[in-house]
């Protein structure tokens, strides 16, 4: 990872952080500490996202020089991705899950730290959803949607479901054609790429992401502030027995 303005996201935290990229960011962790949306919105001076794009904003006023980086990510860059999941929950804008995977996992900071607490509070939300068997797909897809809404790099596809059928989505973003949701089921706990069709097929591969996350919350809670540890302890309380639990699975499968 390469010298930034801010701290990078790394297994220490680079002593070059500049004050207010510091300030600003350490400002943002306090205020997912106190679990409050209206406290994590006055932190950042930015509109809401509704793009991609709007990433760079959200770090640039977290202090980022450089904008939002997901390839080398530093502490701004983690800070935006918390501010997207608390504040607009629209974890399918951010790119690639495997950083945050690994950032979650392993990194330091004020943005790690943030970056963590956004997931948990927002897994922490939707978990017990997954404990209920769903009623039907249209229950099921909402569901699905919900999941993405607080998973960083989420599926595009299982954002869209809720909003749209599947028979309304883009060839591209269909579960049986989609990339993503292949990915995700090919995870460590995914039932493989062929398993499954339509709106269960989504439900396994976001269950998958749902997992390699809750996972990464929980080897990653040492590598947290102390501060943080007793809020991530009470919400993986919640996400991991309902993951425990989790029936998102079609009926008689």
């Amino acid at each position: 990872m390469k010298g930034r303005s801010c701290a990078v996201l790394a297994v220490v935290v680079l002593a070059a952080a500049t004050a207010g990229c510091r300030s600003k960011v350490a400002s943002l962790r306090d205020a997912l500490l106190e679990g409050g949306d209206a406290q994590v919105a006055g932190v950042v001076d930015a509109p809401a996202c509704t793009t991609t794009g709007c990433l760079d904003v959200v770090a640039r006023a977290l202090g980022a020089k450089n904008g939002f980086d997901a390839n080398d990510p530093d502490q701004a860059s983690a800070g935006a991705v918390a501010v997207v999941l608390a504040r607009d929950h629209r974890g399918d804008l951010v790119p690639d899950p495997d950083r945050w995977i690994a950032a979650a996992t392993m990194a330091r900071g004020y943005g790690a730290d943030a970056l963590r607490l956004a997931l948990a509070r927002g897994m922490a939300d939707v978990a017990p959803r997954l404990a209920r068997a769903p009623a039907g797909e249209a229950e099921l897809a909402n569901v699905v949607r919900a999941m993405a809404a607080a998973m960083p790099g989420a599926c595009d596809t299982y954002a869209d479901l809720g909003a749209k059928t599947v028979a309304e989505l883009s060839p591209a973003k269909r579960p049986e054609t989609s990339k993503c949701v292949q990915r995700d089921l090919e995870r460590k706990d995914g039932p493989g790429a062929g398993w499954g069709r339509g709106t269960w097929r989504a439900a396994a591969g976001a269950l998958a992401l749902w997992k390699a996350y809750a996972r990464a919350l929980r080897e990653g809670e040492p590598a947290a502030d102390p501060i943080v540890r007793s809020a991530l302890e009470a919400k993986l309380a919640v996400i991991e027995a309902a993951t425990a639990k989790a029936q998102l699975v079609p009926p008689g499968g």
